[in-house]
């Protein structure tokens, strides 16, 4: 099936404001259907040697309910051997699109930079069983066991 996916909010903060300072975070329209995300989050605290990430896919339904995934991972393990497949169909949808793309550590700012909406549509409906409505990938970044940032990405998927 045939889909095409918008962005339609995007939410991201520095919970330790000490750690991470988020620089941009917006969505940019290209033309009526299609859009794109630019994030910069400023690291204050380099290099960051261990990185664990949780990630929730959510689907509204009278509120944002868990749908499908929900997986706390060891990021910088993770870029070593991209063996889990779950996270790789994820990784793969910005990894061409940000500095985040190699193991630890980093010891720069975290950038994703015109992540468009057109090349999500090919990878993420060939791989996850999704039908039309509004969803919500959110994720909380911890480096050390303490929650240091979150992004919330808002989508709506809708049929061809």
């Amino acid at each position: 099936v045939l889909c095409h996916l918008t962005f339609t909010n995007l939410k991201c903060g520095a919970i330790d404001k000490q750690f991470a300072e988020i620089k941009e975070c917006y969505i940019k329209a290209v033309n009526r259907s299609h859009k794109y995300v630019n994030i910069h989050a400023k690291l204050l605290q380099i290099p960051v040697t261990n990185v664990t990430i949780n990630l929730k896919v959510m689907r509204y339904d009278h509120g944002y309910k868990p749908f499908f995934v929900d997986i706390t991972f060891d990021a910088c393990r993770f870029l070593k051997n991209q063996k889990n497949p779950i996270v790789k169909v994820f990784y793969n949808i910005y990894k061409n699109s940000s500095n985040i793309n190699h193991t630890c550590p980093f010891n720069h700012d975290f950038i994703v930079d015109h992540l468009w909406t057109g090349n999500i549509e090919t990878d993420v409906t060939k791989y996850l069983p999704v039908i039309s409505g509004d969803y919500s990938l959110d994720t909380k970044w911890y480096s050390g066991n303490v929650a240091r940032a979150f992004c919330n990405v808002y989508v709506r998927i809708t049929e061809r």
